[in-house]
């Protein structure tokens, strides 16, 4: 699938390349991702996008990240999987997911928390579908859906593959949008979830 002239327009005032923040233990040389691996390319809309891990210095950790004295409820630590027949996805997972399903246009990343929240900084290239606007009772639901690539009487055979995240394993919003997701009837097999979110991402730039 590639993604149509509107589903680009409707998500391009949502779509941000902010620089994600984290302070790290200082080291003195630039280190890869993963072996073998210094810098996950992509694109998305027609942008190309690069990911890197941050040297030490370059960024600072956001306070919602540093905090350690979460209450639950209701940030308690969630389960590993989201719902029964949705995949659990770990980082070298979802760049390849970028790599694969959102530069060949059939993917999209997709940010669950709130859009104050997702202008302050998110994971690069991916486009704000705040849970909340996935209600039963959100009138406008199912305009969400069709732009997600739904058609007639809700076929998702076409649909984008999504992968759900929020800030990370202390936060039930991606959880609560997969389950609204499928609610609605989106297939289990089509979205894909990153428990380990923008917590877990931090030290990419």
């Amino acid at each position: 699938m590639i993604i149509s002239k509107s589903v680009y327009v409707a998500f391009a005032s949502a779509i941000s390349v902010a620089v994600l923040s984290l302070a790290l233990v200082p080291q003195a040389v630039k280190a890869d991702i993963a072996l073998g691996l210094s810098s996950v390319e992509f694109e998305f809309g027609g942008q190309a996008l690069s990911i890197r891990r941050a040297i030490n210095g370059e960024i600072t950790l956001p306070s919602q990240y540093a905090q350690t004295d979460r209450t639950c409820p209701e940030h308690c630590i969630e389960p590993a999987t989201a719902a029964a027949g949705v995949t659990t996805l770990t980082e070298l997972e979802v760049f390849a997911f970028m790599q694969q399903a959102v530069s060949s246009g059939s993917g999209l990343l997709v940010d669950a928390r709130l859009p104050e929240e997702y202008a302050a900084g998110t994971i690069p290239g991916a486009i704000s579908v705040p849970a909340a606007t996935l209600v039963g009772n959100n009138p406008y639901r199912e305009d969400l859906l069709l732009a997600l690539g739904a058609i007639g009487q809700m076929d998702f055979s076409g649909a984008f593959d999504l992968m759900i995240f929020d800030d990370g394993p202390w936060s039930p919003t991606a959880r609560q949008a997969v389950q609204l997701l499928l609610d609605a009837g989106y297939p289990e097999q089509k979205i894909l979830y990153y428990r380990g979110g923008l917590q877990m991402c931090m030290f990419l730039v």
